[in-house]
């Protein structure tokens, strides 16, 4: 198998308030996050109060009203994460392997000032509790909980953006976050395709997959490959179709047309999902094109020339070996935001 590099078909996308700074890399990204830290310093305070110092109100917002919080005092900094629960929930607990669907305020300690807030259109998010990136205090404060439920969560600096702090979202290392949040439900989500299956067209490579290691896929002998993109369902799965713009969890399986070799899995060993935006350029557009209007639970197979996959490649940048290769990849999708 070739160098991992090849994963970077595109960016994996959460939404950036639940993820800790592990979750980004990059000389620049770790400059503007010291900037922030060296910053944020200059103004940070010993622990003063607790999450019993944060009362749930109301805003309105272009005539609509929505919750709001109010800090008893400015800046307010927590020792340790602390719940304050606003409604009892109903139903199954959740647990640390689920998706958790969920609307959200968030307000730096610090300042007093709002930082993010999906109430004001009416818009939910997906959280997947498996993710080691999401910050210690979600990880910790959201298994257990119930759909209904809602809390104020007051997160410590430790259980929020660490000693890195957070410079696009204007959160220093000793600040502390406050979060509203009312859960919705709770999913447990698909490890493989579910679906029935589907008899492909004749001439296509042919594909043996289990979702649990990479696929096994057969160019067929001396065939060329198709000047244009395939996309054949191998499995219809049941759940709702793909639209552009959404956040799309996969497993997949990428292998060359000319030899067949595998260049890329995300079922190789100490791998997780895939997750990206799809149909918004953040991924070859033989991924844009072929997987928006799938169903989740389906598996596809995607035969991508060169011009829609890395043939624009520019030398030493991801793909760059693969740019004069059409590329057959079968891709599970998981889940759909």
């Amino acid at each position: 198998m070739r160098s991992p590099k090849f994963r970077l078909l595109g960016l994996a996308v959460a939404p950036l308030i639940f993820l800790s700074a592990c979750g980004s890399d990059g000389d620049a990204d770790n400059a503007s996050q010291t900037a922030a830290g060296d910053d944020a310093a200059a103004t940070s305070i010993a622990p003063n109060g607790t999450v019993e110092d944060v009362t749930l109100t109301e805003a309105d917002v272009e005539g609509s009203t929505v919750p709001a919080l109010e800090l008893a005092k400015t800046p307010l900094s927590v020792a340790e994460t602390s719940v304050q629960e606003i409604e009892a929930g109903e139903g199954e607990t959740t647990t640390a392997e689920q998706d958790v669907e969920l609307r959200y305020l968030a307000v730096n300690g610090t300042t007093g000032e709002e930082i993010l807030s999906t109430f004001p259109t009416d818009e939910t998010v997906v959280m997947s509790l498996s993710n080691p990136n999401l910050l210690p205090g979600f990880l910790n404060g959201l298994v257990g909980t119930k759909p209904g439920q809602s809390m104020i969560l007051a997160m410590s600096p430790q259980d929020a953006f660490g000693a890195a702090g957070n410079a696009q979202l204007g959160i220093g290392p000793n600040d502390t976050v406050i979060f509203y949040v009312e859960v919705v439900k709770a999913t447990t989500p698909l490890t493989q395709a579910e679906g029935e299956a589907v008899e492909p067209v004749e001439g296509l490579p042919t594909v043996e997959a289990d979702g649990t290691s990479p696929a096994t896929i057969t160019i067929p002998e001396g065939e060329e490959p198709p000047s244009e993109l395939v996309v054949q369902p191998l499995i219809k799965g049941e759940g709702a179709e793909i639209q552009a713009g959404q956040q799309v969890r996969m497993q997949y399986t990428g292998v060359q047309w000319s030899d067949g070799e595998l260049f890329d899995t995300s079922l190789q060993e100490g791998r997780e999902a895939f997750e990206t935006v799809i149909g918004a350029g953040q991924v070859i557009q033989g991924w844009d094109e072929g997987l928006v209007g799938q169903t989740v639970g389906s598996r596809v197979l995607l035969v991508i020339p060169p011009a829609m996959g890395y043939g624009a490649a520019q030398e030493g940048g991801p793909g760059y070996e693969l740019k004069d290769e059409t590329l057959v990849f079968v891709v599970d999708i998981l889940a759909a935001q």
